[in-house]
């Protein structure tokens, strides 16, 4: 695909996807600077009109900053990218011949940010994307990291079956796309650096799902 001046693959010959535990996939691209480059002041513009709109109505510290959810909408051939990319995982690792992105968003996180425990209903598969990770120092920390803890994961259940007695933090280096079912518990620690935090999310699914993302009416098991 073109990417400013250059030819960029969808997914590069040296990337692989492995597993970190049964039911966590991680894949590291080694383009990300492009990537930053092209999408770091659009998404730093998105976040300072998000945070102007929403700063009179007060704002949950762990909502995870500033979303950006209308970034799946930008005609820029760069998220073209992203979604073909994080298309192309979902299938390589279900198997599915089909993909089809339900929702997908951006979150900008300043200091002391986080995102308390959740999970995604209507969908397969869960993606995040570490654009702008922590600096190193904060990273060894854990600090604004991804992490899971759900007792169907087996890393985080070490000493029992379904007992939950540590958490999974896949690698956060610049490029890291990480994969999961979308039922699995996954959190966001608070971010602690000076400087911004940026990542990409996705809900993907083999089928097409009626309504909205946020639509209470859709029945569990209706998102494939």
């Amino acid at each position: 695909m073109p990417i400013g001046p250059a030819q960029v693959d969808v997914w590069p010959n040296n990337v692989i996807l492995q597993h970190i535990d049964p039911l966590v996939c991680v894949a590291i691209f080694p383009d990300n600077d492009r990537i930053l480059s092209l999408l770091e002041q659009p998404l730093l513009d998105a976040e300072a009109a998000f945070r102007a709109q929403d700063s009179e109505q007060g704002r949950w510290i762990g909502g995870g900053g500033a979303k950006i959810r209308d970034f799946g909408s930008w005609q820029c051939p760069t998220i073209t990218l992203l979604n073909e990319r994080v298309k192309e995982a979902f299938r390589r690792i279900t198997g599915a011949t089909t993909a089809h992105i339900d929702d997908v968003w951006a979150n900008v996180s300043r200091k002391g940010e986080y995102i308390g425990p959740h999970g995604h209903r209507r969908t397969e598969v869960s993606a995040v994307y570490h654009l702008l990770p922590p600096e190193p120092g904060d990273r060894e920390q854990f600090n604004g990291a991804l992490g899971i803890s759900d007792p169907r994961v087996q890393r985080c259940c070490p000493t029992k079956q379904g007992l939950v007695t540590s958490q999974v933090y896949p690698p956060l280096d610049p490029g890291t796309l990480v994969l999961f079912p979308s039922f699995v518990t996954h959190y966001v620690t608070p971010h602690m650096g000076d400087g911004h935090r940026i990542s990409i999310a996705w809900n993907i699914d083999r089928n097409m799902i009626p309504g909205r993302p946020d639509d209470e009416s859709l029945l569990p098991g209706q998102g494939g």
